[in-house]
């Protein structure tokens, strides 16, 4: 119980607001570098579901305080902010994933390619990681004919993130402005 009280004060405490304004941030490197080998990609797709919610850091802790309120209340702690899902396997989420304040869109296959060179094996660069509890307002949903095959919790202020459905080495996301770039992306 402490904890979670812990973790829930690092999020209204170390991190920066959802609303903050990034539009100002420039990427100075090209991306990706013509001298970096990279591996596999993260995903076969060839449709991809965005999920969106705008929550507030008060928000997060008000649902941490009313989860035992509903079942509803319960799912949309445990999406935004906690273990939920914990494997490709677990989707029963997406059947409340809107009744909990997602908004949905559909990312354009002509964004596919940028995306590819986002989420492939890389080796190691600079990677930001903050010290701050995550709060996942991005879900993304990866699909290949119909049937879902990865999944990916994002938390753009903290830059940490869940990915399941991949056997792709995912250490290393994040590195070389890849937040950045895929929330570009996603507008």
């Amino acid at each position: 119980m402490k904890r979670l009280l812990f973790l829930v004060l690092l999020i209204l405490f170390n991190c920066k607001d959802a609303n903050q304004n990034t539009n100002n941030l420039k990427i100075e490197k090209p991306y990706p570098s013509p001298k970096i080998k990279y591996g596999k990609h993260f995903f076969d797709y060839n449709k991809l579901d965005h999920y969106y919610i705008d929550t507030s850091n008060s928000t997060i802790l008000s649902l941490y305080n009313s989860q035992d309120k509903s079942k509803i209340d319960k799912i949309k702690y445990e999406v935004i902010a906690g273990e939920t899902p914990n494997d490709i396997t677990d989707q029963e989420f997406l059947k409340f994933i809107e009744k909990i304040g997602y908004s949905k869109s559909k990312v354009d296959s002509s964004k596919f390619k940028a995306l590819n060179k986002i989420f492939i094996e890389k080796p190691e660069e600079d990677m930001e990681v903050r010290a701050c509890a995550p709060v996942y307002r991005d879900i993304l949903i990866f699909k290949k004919d119909k049937k879902i095959n990865g999944i990916m919790k994002i938390c753009f202020n903290c830059h940490q993130y869940r990915i399941f459905g991949t056997n792709a080495n995912t250490k290393n996301f994040g590195s070389n402005t890849d937040y950045f770039q895929l929330k570009d992306l996603l507008k």
